[in-house]
């Protein structure tokens, strides 16, 4: 393919997919692709209100969506000749939405709403990242496949290019080719540790009580830890660019009065601390995040304590300062 090939392929807008304009297949997450284009879009709008209605009676929070996403509105709503200002705003509020579905994805009505986000937004083709990102912690499932078959990715470009490879078998991804890509491509694991941080943001402003609601996120937290540690386990050599890009993100788990994300960013802690030998600058202001956390988190004082001992045994006598 050309240069100007590639270019005009860049430029190309999701609606302009030729699926979307035929009614012989019609992409679905729960239906076959030809039975859905039989369906009325009100059959679609009905099942998604009724997604949305069981989710509220899990979480509240939900509600904010019932005029928006959700609103009969939406049913004559065409994104394809919106306004930018109109998709933008569309697209904050998908990925508002996918982000606080994210703990509840594997349950039916999570399913039935996702279908009429698919149906009437196009988000497999406007807002992938967003749709990855709502089912990458279920990746070892078949629905996480289900998810993977709506998207585009046979250009090499596509940073989701990678899981082509699971569309045609559907097979669900392994843990090694998940850890195997981290190790490989800095971006995603920004991606996964974003993820986290986003999920968490996201959910601190539900009407929910906080430590029910935070512990609807363990499932993120426990797939954050479970991908990162073994991802630098894994990787040759724990480089400079590796450090950089996760210490924001250690830094700002240390910090959290979220116990179970902090006992994830400890794992981490422990595997770079056994990984590489860092400055001794990076080494003493770990220590001091982790003495104050034992302060702060005393729930978790022997995790603490048992991360400070890796960090200090596994570096320079002397790093820590004379505290």
């Amino acid at each position: 393919m050309t240069s100007l090939a590639l270019q005009l392929k860049k430029l190309a807008l999701p609606q302009s997919d030729p699926n979307l304009l035929t009614r012989k297949e019609v992409a679905s997450l729960l239906f076959d692709p030809k039975d859905a284009a039989t369906m009325d879009r009100s059959t679609f709008y009905a099942l998604g209100c009724t997604g949305l209605e069981e989710l509220l009676g899990i979480e509240p929070a939900f509600l904010e969506f019932q005029d928006t996403l959700f609103s009969p509105a939406s049913l004559t709503l065409e994104r394809s000749v919106q306004s930018k200002e109109v998709n933008e705003k569309l697209d904050a509020g998908i990925s508002l939405f996918l982000t606080r579905l994210c703990p509840y994805f594997l349950l039916k009505p999570a399913h039935k709403c996702i279908e009429w986000l698919v149906h009437r937004f196009h988000v497999q083709l406007y807002n992938p990242d967003s749709l990855v990102a709502c089912a990458l912690p279920y990746h070892d499932t078949n629905l996480f496949v289900r998810v993977v078959q709506l998207l585009k990715l046979k250009e090499a470009t596509n940073r989701w290019n990678w899981l082509q490879c699971l569309q045609k078998p559907g097979v669900p991804l392994s843990k090694g080719t998940l850890i195997t890509h981290c190790c490989s491509d800095l971006s995603f694991m920004d991606f996964v540790c974003t993820l986290v941080t986003r999920s968490i943001q996201v959910n601190s402003f539900s009407g929910s009580s906080t430590r029910l609601h935070f512990s609807q996120l363990r499932v993120i937290f426990s797939f954050y830890a479970s991908t990162i540690v073994p991802a630098l386990d894994a990787v040759g050599k724990v480089s400079d660019s590796i450090i950089a890009k996760l210490l924001p993100y250690v830094q700002r788990g240390l910090k959290s009065p979220l116990s179970d994300y902090k006992a994830a960013t400890y794992m981490i802690v422990c595997q770079l601390a056994v990984k590489v030998v860092m400055e001794a600058g990076l080494v003493d202001s770990l220590a001091v995040h982790i003495s104050k956390s034992l302060l702060r988190e005393p729930v978790l004082a022997k995790e603490a304590l048992g991360s400070l001992v890796v960090l200090l045994q596994h570096q320079k006598e002397g790093s820590a300062g004379p505290r």
